[in-house]
């Protein structure tokens, strides 16, 4: 080998695909540092792909380039305090990281060198190549994808290959301050088809003059810093790929280090409790040696509200922990939600955020609301399903629109759940528990699962047994639900089981007091207790103290401050939820005099 470093000379193999597998269709580099996988019921720690055939078909084939490279993720090991990722942060977080580790380039100098010349060569916007090289396009180089089935990219991988050695042979070995360099002066452009604002958060693919996808760099949220990186490269839709079968590595049901958690949560994003979620509920299990995996559908169109007049509904605003998006699709949150559950040692399973969940084009409700429009030509065809309460018209109003609201959750919900199952085929594992999450959960103290896997049970729910009003004997709480995986699949399908229940029966089951002469049918909370007995699963009731947290509101003050309350309220006899010094001042939003609040804060902002 030409070099006496052995980093340098491993360069020669990394940017030559085909030097030592010259017959090779599809070559991927990954560096050593990265050779860990999964074993058993425990994930890779950096979410590998455990096919890499199908991660290739998800880079190169899918964007149709000759290449592709993880982008540089945002973080503090790559651009220190930054608040953005370019060449300088990455340079200057190279010296810093010097100080402690000299070894860090086996020349400073030349380093310090190649910088600044970097910056001088492309300081001049007009030229193309500027152009190319102000997008920032930096990569993390130990992971690498190459097609080498045609000449077309045998050449671009060499070209890019050969021009990225000599610019290691000249200067320093830190290849990845190279690569805007020579990316810029290849005669590449980034593809019109991809260059939408807030670019520096997306996949990105540069053509050339003719065009044609030649390289693809991947979104930097997918990085395998934040763990997730070969399920977040995947594309929506796909359909399952069992590459390896199904194999189940559950463990004992008493053992809770090394089980396997999926956290799903669908909602909008105006209400999601996300700051809460991450402290007390991934946080805490995740440091105890329990693998989580969050799955999370968000909606950013403003949902109505089932009930109207409370004196808060419509101040409700997003956790002030989330940034404010400056962007359609969100895209910059969703990178925000990536680097909060990755740092925390848990995993994306998939993230998906939208303006809206699009039940009316679904063909089981279609098909449910033509027979209701025939029935009952004068109503709200979502009047009546799932809940049917049509005691005053008022009341009927707000039974349509929390139906929708019901049915936009539950789809969301099966929709993540497709994911679910792809990964568990795809990776060869079962989750040990499934955790059904509302949006508007807030957690107040830690979460322990041990509580749980202690107890016998197919499902685990709050027991409510303190509320007021009370329970009525037909209900149980719907608030949150944690399944052991093996009946998890009727509550990731509930949509699909709601088409499929006898609703009827249910509320022919019920008192005539509570139907009030065919007025009422049954609520959310009736229907989950008749489908759960009538699959005949064992419902564990837990205290609050088990399961720690309410649903709640994040309100909006005039002086721009935000109020915290309950909206929902469980409480337990055994084992109560005890307030923290932290929460003890939070309250029901109904024992809220809102219009004397809203004065209040609008007079004395008008005082200062």
């Amino acid at each position: 080998m030409p070099y006496d470093s052995n980093r340098r000379n491993t360069k020669m193999l990394k940017f030559s695909p085909g030097l030592l597998f010259p017959w090779a269709k599809r070559v991927i580099w990954q560096d050593a540092k990265l050779l860990s996988s999964s074993i058993g019921n425990k994930p890779s720690p950096h979410g590998l792909p455990s096919d890499y055939f199908l991660h290739f078909n998800r880079t190169v084939q899918r964007f149709g380039t000759c290449s592709s490279f993880m982008g540089l993720p945002h973080h503090k090991v790559s651009i220190n305090t930054s608040p953005s990722v370019n060449l300088n942060a990455h340079c200057d977080t190279i010296f810093i990281a010097a100080k402690k580790r000299p070894t860090v380039s086996d020349s400073l100098d030349v380093l310090r060198t190649q910088c600044e010349r970097y910056m001088e060569m492309h300081g001049n916007l007009t030229h193309q190549s500027s152009q190319v090289f102000a997008q920032s396009p930096l990569v993390d180089s130990a992971f690498i994808v190459y097609d080498m089935r045609s000449t077309l990219c045998q050449k671009f991988n060499g070209d890019l290959g050969c021009s990225w050695l000599d610019e290691i042979h000249c200067y320093s070995d830190r290849d990845q301050i190279s690569f805007p360099h020579i990316l810029a002066t290849l005669g590449l452009n980034l593809s019109p088809d991809l260059n939408t604002p807030g670019q520096e958060f997306r996949d990105r693919v540069y053509i050339n003059k003719n065009n044609v996808p030649m390289l693809h760099i991947a979104k930097r949220s997918c990085h395998w810093y934040y763990r997730s990186f070969s399920r977040c490269i995947a594309s929506e839709g796909e359909e399952i790929n069992e590459t390896h079968g199904n194999t189940d590595y559950s463990l004992p049901a008493n053992n809770a280090t090394g089980l396997r958690v999926a956290v799903i949560v669908a909602g909008t994003l105006q209400r999601f409790m996300f700051n809460s979620t991450v402290k007390h509920l991934v946080r805490p299990m995740a440091r105890n040696e329990i693998f989580v995996d969050f799955y999370a559908s968000l909606t950013t169109a403003k949902a109505e509200a089932n009930r109207s007049g409370t004196g808060y509904a419509d101040h409700l605003q997003p956790d002030p922990a989330l940034p404010r998006s400056n962007f359609d699709d969100s895209i910059d949150i969703e990178e925000y939600l990536r680097k909060r559950i990755g740092s925390d040692l848990a995993s994306i399973g998939a993230l998906k955020i939208q303006e809206s969940i699009d039940i009316d084009s679904e063909p089981m409700l279609k098909y449910r609301r033509e027979q209701a429009v025939i029935d009952k030509p004068n109503e709200d065809p979502d009047q009546r399903f799932p809940v049917f309460d049509i005691r005053s018209k008022d009341i009927a109003y707000q039974t349509a629109n929390a139906n929708r609201n019901i049915l936009r959750m539950h789809l969301a919900i099966e929709n993540l759940w497709a994911s679910v199952l792809k990964w568990e085929a795809e990776e060869s594992f079962k989750y040990d528990y499934v955790m059904f999450l509302r949006d508007d959960s807030l957690w107040l103290n830690n979460f322990n699962i041990d509580n749980l896997v202690k107890k016998e049970g197919d499902i685990f729910i709050p027991a409510c047994d303190a509320r007021d009003p009370p329970l009525d004997p037909h209900e149980i709480s719907d608030h949150i639900l944690i399944s052991r995986r093996n009946s998890a699949d009727l509550f990731g399908k509930y949509y699909s089981t709601l088409f499929q229940t006898d609703i009827k029966g249910c509320t022919d089951d019920l008192s005539e007091k509570i139907r009030m002469n065919g007025k009422r049918g049954c609520n959310s909370e009736m229907i989950l207790k008749w489908v759960t007995d009538e699959q005949r699963l064992k419902v564990t009731r837990v205290s609050q103290g088990d399961i720690p947290f309410q649903r709640s509101a994040n309100v909006e003050l005039p002086d721009g401050s935000n109020m915290q309350c309950f909206h929902k309220f469980c409480q337990s006899e055994n084992f109560p939820l005890k307030p923290t010094k932290v929460n003890k001042h939070l309250t029901m939003c109904k024992k809220i005099d809102w219009n004397a609040l809203f004065l209040s804060k609008m007079n004395n902002s008008a005082s200062e």
